[in-house]
């Protein structure tokens, strides 16, 4: 495993860095906008790609829900007769080829979606540095093996806990009928336990997030996986952290924002008939591409103008590559 770069060790320690300037957040997203405006055709063009790309997963998952749901209806509709064998031929038909679906898209998203997601952090990076080119979407298979490598410990150490929550509440499930469980795991207790445990997943995501664009960034020295874990943990050290909890925290609010209207809408033209609920459907998908355009637009910026600001000073790029969209923003200001 390659070892970190000698100027990025002299470079992850103490109090000297991004986090000694004070603000963090705020100059991120100013230089994100700057970014966003001056590169927003390939920034849409990385999203587009990046849409594709995961619409086998999210149709796997969409088929998979109705099948389940399908088969939970007649179950409850059976109630306490036990299933015959065509009723549970016919369950099985519909169970099995949902979850071979989802292995399916699992592991397309681990080895085709994962990679282009590094490949576009880094492309939003280089927005941030002015040479942004739509051909930084393959940066992550470039560096595949370190890039697969860095993704799985990161969705180790970050999912774990999403993955937590969901075994939490399979086993409050699975424990309702038993009195002594479902008076322990009451749905106060759950919703506390959830609430830590996707904070935490918040905190290990601020601080592991840099690993994924690190490890395929073409531009600064090549390094393995894990050590381009360890240096995204070092590199958010400090007041750092908190700042990157901020940055994530921004992103999520943006999404939720600009995805709400189609949302809303949704909902509203489901509950319609003929043809108004079509002309319904028709806006609120609408609505939810632009948000969705806007929404993964900003984040590959706004993600992109935080790693260069913490980049730039634990392990600078000499010369540097333009400068163009940091003077417009003030937000690169070491």
């Amino acid at each position: 495993m390659s070892q970190l770069p000698a100027a990025n060790r002299m470079q992850t320690g103490g109090s000297s860095g991004p986090e000694a300037n004070g603000a963090f957040v705020g100059p991120v997203i100013l230089t994100a906008l700057a970014a966003w405006r001056a590169r927003m055709g390939v920034l849409t063009a990385a999203v587009v790609v990046l849409a594709l790309a995961n619409a086998p997963t999210q149709l796997a998952q969409w088929d998979a829900s109705q099948r389940m749901e399908q088969a939970s209806a007649r179950s409850e509709a059976r109630g306490d007769r036990s299933p015959d064998p065509e009723e549970a031929v016919r369950d099985l038909e519909a169970i099995g080829p949902a979850c071979c679906n989802l292995c399916g898209a699992t592991l397309l998203g681990f080895f085709l979606v994962l990679p282009l997601t590094a490949g576009a952090t880094v492309l939003g990076a280089r927005t941030v540095r002015g040479n942004a080119r739509f051909a930084d979407m393959t940066c992550g298979f470039r560096r595949y093996v370190p890039t697969l490598g860095a993704a799985l410990v990161t969705l180790l150490i970050g999912g774990g806990a999403a993955m937590a929550v969901g075994l939490i509440n399979s086993m409050a499930l699975i424990g309702s009928a038993s009195r002594a469980i479902s008076g322990i795991v009451t749905p106060g207790v759950l919703l506390v336990i959830g609430a830590l445990i996707m904070s935490i997943t918040l905190w290990l995501t601020a601080r592991l997030w840099f690993a994924i664009v690190r490890v395929a960034d073409p531009e600064r020295p090549r390094i393995g996986g894990m050590a381009s874990v360890t240096l995204s943990w070092q590199w958010t050290d400090g007041t750092v952290q908190m700042g990157m909890v901020g940055v994530v925290l921004v992103a999520m609010a943006v999404a939720i924002a600009a995805l709400l209207p189609g949302w809303l809408a949704w909902s509203t033209a489901t509950s319609g008939m003929g043809s108004a609920k079509s002309y319904g459907i028709a806006i609120a998908v609408v609505l939810m591409s632009i948000g969705g355009w806007f929404a993964g637009t900003f984040a590959l910026a706004l993600f992109g103008a935080a790693y260069e600001r913490v980049a730039k000073i634990r392990e600078p790029i000499a010369p540097p590559v333009h400068e163009s969209i940091t003077q417009q923003s003030g937000g690169m200001v070491g």
